[in-house]
């Protein structure tokens, strides 16, 4: 199986793929590789995919909370936690942080603080726009929280949230040079999803070869058996991971993916040629001396 993020994986900042890196994918699924997207997108944001693939597949979206079938535009499974798990959070972080503006995912709509800026990404229409802790009412099921602090440094609001929310919800993040913060169910995350959707079709972590370039890729790339960060990817993840891809703009993924479908390709083509050897050498071997499960066997009288 391959898994890989979207966004600085196989996504440039256009929303669009690099023609070797579609090639890659085809060739991979065209040898019988399951290839699934893992990605911190909700299931609204993948018509890049839609555009560009014939066959996008199964995608885990929204960091693991949802797993989306585009063919059927069914949710095939989803993690969420109640309204009533995220408003104590994010009063908490409203008293910390003076400032902080919230979004919350569901699996309809989003409801966003009034000032929340929208993203290109965003859908211009649904989405509800109110202070949060009004807008969702009793019962709702979140996808996704997101608090974000325009003008603070990244990484230290990123930490200050992070100990503010404990151990509550699973905290993330996936844009480096944004004070976003992405929370999600209680020991959420894109690796938690991955491994229970491979193990579904008989898929160990040693058959998954990975990609991903930003925190809340890194679990997904530890626990693959083959993980790659990006070498262009976010620096505390290329230190955590042992193997490095070349950069997006380097068609990285592809790369890996053309040396690792090479290298099974001559595999097999060694396979057979030592095969035929053994075929000829037994065709060749006096009676009684044919190979037998890998040993010689000699009649005895």
């Amino acid at each position: 199986m391959i898994a890989s993020d979207l966004d600085g994986t196989v996504l440039g900042h256009d929303f669009r793929f690099r023609p070797r890196t579609v090639a890659a994918i085809t060739a991979a699924r065209d040898a019988g590789i399951q290839v699934v997207f893992v990605t911190g997108r909700p299931s609204r944001w993948l018509h890049p995919l839609h555009e560009q693939l014939d066959d996008v597949g199964v995608v885990i979206c929204s960091n693991g909370a949802v797993i989306y079938d585009p063919g059927t535009e069914r949710i095939l499974e989803a993690s969420v936690f109640d309204v009533g798990d995220a408003v104590p959070v994010v009063e908490d972080i409203t008293r910390a942080c003076p400032g902080s503006l919230f979004a919350a995912e569901t699996l309809d709509t989003v409801h966003t603080d009034l000032g929340w800026s929208r993203t290109d990404r965003m859908e211009i229409e649904g989405i509800t726009e109110a202070p949060l802790t009004e807008s969702l009412t009793p019962g709702t099921e979140v996808v996704k929280l997101l608090a974000k602090l325009d003008d603070a440094d990244p990484a230290a609001y990123f930490e200050r949230v992070r100990e503010i929310v404990g151990d509550r919800l699973s905290v993330t993040h996936s844009v480096a040079a944004a004070p976003l913060v992405e929370m999600g169910q209680r020991g959420l995350t894109k690796a938690r999803t991955l491994e229970r959707f491979a193990a579904e079709l008989g898929i160990s972590s040693a058959e998954v070869m990975a990609f991903g370039d930003m925190p809340n890729d890194l679990e997904m790339l530890t626990w693959a058996g083959r993980g790659y960060a990006m070498a262009d990817g976010h620096p505390g993840v290329v230190a955590a991971v042992p193997r490095t891809a070349p950069a997006f703009t380097e068609d990285g993924v592809a790369q890996v993916i053309e040396e690792y479908l090479a290298s099974v390709s001559g595999d097999r083509a060694r396979d057979g040629a030592d095969d035929r050897t053994r075929d000829r050498a037994d065709d060749r071997a006096p009676e009684g001396a044919r190979r037998h499960d890998g040993e010689k066997e000699t009649d005895r009288a």
